[in-house]
């Protein structure tokens, strides 16, 4: 028997991005993606890697899913911001933005990338 079924779209689920302080060093845990919708919360926590005083600002991006190109020229732009010694550390980034990184700024000292 062939039935016939019929999709009708919904409103895509809402992007989500969750930011924690991360125990012991300076830094941040992140959760979901950065996108259109979560830019603001990556800016933001771009700027505290800044502000902060430490040499060294760890990103523990496990559970991101997905970065766009902007939330990765945020990411490069930020890294060149930093005072000469100073680097982001990104700790399990998303595969995809690791090609990103590697692609348009192969070059950039202040970004490390830890698996």
């Amino acid at each position: 028997m062939d039935t016939e079924h019929q999709v009708v779209p919904g409103p895509a689920p809402a992007a989500r991005l969750t930011v924690s302080p991360l125990n012991g060093r300076s830094g941040v845990r992140a959760a979901g993606e950065v996108g259109l919708a979560t830019r603001g919360i990556w800016e933001r926590v771009l700027e505290g890697a800044v502000r902060e005083g430490e040499d060294v600002y760890c990103l523990e991006l496990s559970d991101v899913t997905f970065v766009d190109v902007a939330g990765a020229d945020a990411l490069a732009a930020t890294a060149g911001r930093l005072r000469d010694g100073r680097r982001l550390v990104l700790h399990r980034p998303p595969p995809a933005l690791r090609r990103v990184l590697d692609a348009f700024w192969p070059d950039l000292p202040a970004i490390e990338v830890s698996m």
